[in-house]
């Protein structure tokens, strides 16, 4: 009896880690994160928590572009658009991989794509920074890179990001949550963290009022 009930009880934990894993990214209205639209990636804090994320460059560098966050508040930086793995699902999901794109006017100065991914290492900082010019889709071991995940926080509708890819099947990948650090130029940027450093981040429908964001966490 004891054993039926201890498979039992082992059967609702892995259901319970399953369904929360297939739960559905929220917006900061509360609607399901979709892929092909553009949403507003801002800081879950506000106040002293710095704006939205956005498309910069480095100093000594004019490609490719970098992932950086704008200083106020008020300015909700570029819209990005998410692309699954799994291309049949158009809703993005809780720890399942995918890319992010940023939206807007290309730079003729910078040909590369507008796709997340992780850089090399930045000697002068000893970071592992996000910058643009990853591969969309084609999920695989040559794209890894390239794919994400999004993780809850523990705070309804906001949520961090994760370096962490399945796509390469079983071959040993690193697994990063994703921090805010400044770089040698003084800019905000993501970046892999070493510990448990990630930043906190709420999802805007970018064909939304831009009104400032009431029910997240204040600084």
């Amino acid at each position: 009896m004891k054993t039926t009930s201890a498979s039992v009880f082992l059967l609702f934990v892995l259901f319970g880690l399953a369904n929360a894993a297939n739960n559905a990214v929220l917006d900061r209205n509360g609607e399901e994160v979709v892929t092909g639209v553009p949403y507003y990636v801002v800081s879950g804090i506000w106040g002293a928590g710095g704006g939205g994320l956005a498309i910069g460059r480095e100093s000594d560098r004019k490609c490719p572009e970098i992932v950086v966050q704008r200083l106020s508040d008020r300015d909700y930086g570029n819209p990005v658009i998410f692309f699954n793995a799994d291309s049949n699902d158009d809703v993005v999901r809780v720890s399942s991989d995918v890319n992010l794109m940023f939206t807007g006017p290309t730079d003729l100065l910078c040909t590369t794509t507008k796709v997340w991914k992780v850089q090399d290492r930045d000697h002068s900082t000893g970071k592992t920074f996000v910058e643009l010019g990853g591969k969309e889709g084609n999920p695989g071991c040559d794209t890894k890179k390239s794919w994400f995940k999004i993780e809850e926080t523990g705070v309804e509708r906001m949520y961090k990001f994760k370096y962490c890819p399945s796509v390469c099947g079983s071959s040993a990948t690193a697994c990063n949550e994703i921090e805010r650090a400044e770089d040698k130029d003084g800019q905000i940027r993501l970046a892999l963290s070493d510990g448990e450093g990630a930043w906190p981040w709420v999802f805007i429908k970018a064909n939304q009022p831009r009104n400032k964001i009431r029910q997240v966490v204040r600084a």
